[in-house]
């Protein structure tokens, strides 16, 4: 079931294989087909990557602020499970996310610096 889930998302993939978005999103969903749940739905007649794009594109125009919106990669991906149907678990998210080396909201901010009073004296 997992190999035929993820074939049909390459499959969708490989019809425009200069689209960045799709190509993000659809690796994005075969990560997460690991789970035979995800599979499954990923399965579903009428679920497609194009119609989670759409949703995505949707989100992002309720999103928006006059003639711009910005959603996060949590926002975006959360969509994607919606449109789907699957549990949005942030810690799954976040692996799947790592996977694709997209920012995670841990990723970027700065370490504080670690200070011990001995270094003072």
């Amino acid at each position: 079931m997992r190999e035929k889930a993820i074939e049909k998302i390459n499959t969708e993939m490989q019809k425009d294989p200069n689209d960045p978005y799709a190509e993000i999103i659809g690796h994005y969903i075969i990560d997460r087909c690991e789970d035979g749940a995800v599979a499954e739905l990923v399965l579903k007649e009428g679920k497609t990557l194009k119609g989670a794009m759409e949703a995505v594109v949707a989100l992002a125009k309720k999103e928006r602020h006059g003639n711009v919106a910005v959603l996060t990669p949590g926002k975006v991906f959360g969509e994607v499970d919606r449109y789907f149907g699957m549990a949005t678990d942030l810690a799954e998210q976040q692996r799947a996310l790592e996977s694709l080396g997209a920012p995670t909201p841990d990723r970027g901010k700065k370490q504080k610096p670690v200070l011990d009073l001995a270094d003072f004296l």
